[in-house]
């Protein structure tokens, strides 16, 4: 039986996952270029193994898509005692960890956006608990607006910090993203210029 659980069929994951980034990483194909064939040779299974997993190619990049996002929210919830900077430093310790991962998967998704949107899915009661939330100043669904360009943001500098082959360290990266909204930021900058 195929579950979680059954070191068999785990190890048979890993050697189809594996044989997928490889077919990506050393045969520089785009994931509607690999075919199951070449996964199930790359791995050594037949056919009906990869199928008793998965699918399709793309169903196999779904769920990794997924199991990478529930490792981040558990990661991240191992330090929400240490508050918003805590979280947002092992936001980038797991991408950094996961480097290559993330390298392959915004060149072939192209669209950052996407990973905030999988990443938050396990918050997603919360996050909807936040944006509901009455800011004070007359705008309907203000926080959402604010929560959007805070996300949209983040994307931004994870794409542009992998572009750079993640050069800045995770902490640098919060110091960063904090001063981002503080007195010192570009925004206040320009704003003091107009």
């Amino acid at each position: 039986m195929n579950t979680k659980n059954n070191k068999r069929a785990q190890g048979t994951d890993e050697a189809i996952i594996r044989a997928a980034f490889e077919s990506m990483l050393l045969g520089g194909k785009q994931i509607s270029k690999i075919t199951v064939r070449e996964i199930c040779q790359r791995a050594d299974i037949n056919r009906s193994t990869f199928y008793a997993h998965y699918t399709d190619v793309y169903d196999l990049f779904e769920k990794v898509e997924q199991q990478m996002a529930e490792m981040y929210s558990e990661r991240m919830m191992d330090n929400v005692s240490e508050g918003f900077s805590g979280m947002l430093r092992s936001v980038f310790e797991f991408i950094l960890e996961y480097k290559e991962f993330y390298q392959i998967y915004f060149s072939e998704i192209n669209r950052v956006s996407h990973l905030m949107e999988v990443m938050m899915g396990p918050f997603s009661g919360r996050v909807s608990e936040i944006t509901s939330r009455d800011m004070g100043f007359g705008v309907e669904g203000e926080a959402s607006y604010h929560f959007r360009f805070f996300t949209a943001g983040m994307s931004a500098v994870i794409a542009y910090w992998l572009e750079r082959n993640c050069i800045e360290s995770p902490a640098e990266l919060v110091d960063v993203v904090i001063r981002e909204y503080g007195e010192k930021s570009l925004v206040h900058s320009w704003m003091g210029q107009v």
